[in-house]
């Protein structure tokens, strides 16, 4: 864990955006790859459920970074190292939406597939690259490492997926492309990934900042009260907004006014000491919940995450706290 007040003062991170964004730490993973941490966490799901690995019909990995070497695939090794098995494994890459993908994509499986398969679906990332600043490279973020997984099956477990959806928003793809020349790729040529620079480019040649905020809270709410009417509950039912790890002034904008809530019902308090990982925020923060006794059978959490061209919405009910959630 690397704490954001002594990159601040060690000037690593702007003093400006520190007294600005109220984000406090960062998980940081050192050598360890993201497939490994993938591992790890699959490991520790199958022991958590004490489930069987050989059952795992699907293995879904998300990822938004490098995972290794070229033209390498991180879901097959992911695959060996925990199934063995002839079960497929792809890769989604949708941003920090990744996870949601897969919900969705373990759903429409699940339904069709023999009713003893299980789906696993991991992601993971490492972000202390060279060509990533993980404290100044986007703006209202701080960059953090992690791994997480989860199983689904259609047996009982602690909670339910009651709904899942996605939207796109396709004005805003321009907005993490910038100006930059979709080929060659500057990276390679070992350019670092400034996401501010991005924006800026954006905004002043595409559209206002304050018109495609306005664009992506009509698409929000819209996704939001449809995975809700999906889900058969309403706003007020949620006993938590489990949303990404973003500045507070975000979480303001993005979700508090417009759905009229308090930052205590979200898990911002828990996000802002370990950074944004990717598509892993929203589980992460699950598993906060569940570990520190925040949450009950009959508890349902809404989740959210808005990457600038997609946003994915889900809606759970806690069935049970597991035994390894009281331990």
């Amino acid at each position: 864990m690397s704490d954001a007040g002594h990159a601040a003062r060690r000037g690593e991170y702007s003093p400006a955006s520190y007294l600005e964004n109220r984000l406090t730490g960062a998980c940081i993973a050192g050598d360890i790859s993201p497939p490994e941490m993938a591992v790890r966490a699959a490991r520790q799901a199958l022991s958590r459920a004490a489930a069987d690995p050989a059952r795992i019909g699907l293995v879904l990995h998300a990822t938004i970074y490098t995972q290794g070497p070229e033209m390498w695939l991180p879901g097959p090794y992911i695959q060996r190292e925990i199934v063995g098995t002839s079960a497929p494994a792809f890769e989604i890459r949708l941003g920090c939406n990744g996870v949601f993908a897969a919900l969705e994509i373990a759903a429409g499986h699940l339904a069709v597939t023999a009713a003893d398969q299980t789906v696993l679906v991991t992601t993971a990332e490492n972000l202390g690259s060279p060509l990533i600043d993980r404290w100044n490279s986007a703006p209202g973020f701080i960059l953090g490492d992690a791994g997480s997984a989860l199983l689904l099956d259609r047996d009982d477990g602690f909670a339910r997926l009651r709904a899942v959806g996605s939207a796109a928003v396709p004005e805003m793809e321009p907005l993490y492309r910038g100006g930059e020349p979709l080929y060659p790729p500057l990276v390679r040529e070992g350019r670092t990934i400034d996401m501010r620079e991005r924006a800026e480019y954006f905004r002043d040649n595409v559209m206002s900042l304050t018109d495609a905020a306005e664009l992506r809270t009509r698409a929000r709410l819209d996704l939001i009260e449809r995975t809700l009417d999906e889900a058969d509950r309403k706003l007020v039912d949620m006993t938590r907004v489990v949303c990404g790890n973003s500045a507070a002034y975000m979480v303001q904008q993005d979700l508090l006014e417009p759905l009229g809530i308090a930052m205590e019902r979200t898990t911002w308090q828990f996000g802002r000491g370990i950074g944004h990982t990717g598509a892993s925020d929203q589980l992460l923060s699950l598993n906060h919940l569940l570990v520190t006794g925040q949450l009950a059978a009959g508890d349902h959490l809404l989740l959210f995450s808005g990457a600038p061209a997609t946003m994915s919405c889900a809606v759970l009910e806690i069935l049970d706290v597991p035994a390894w959630a009281r331990a």
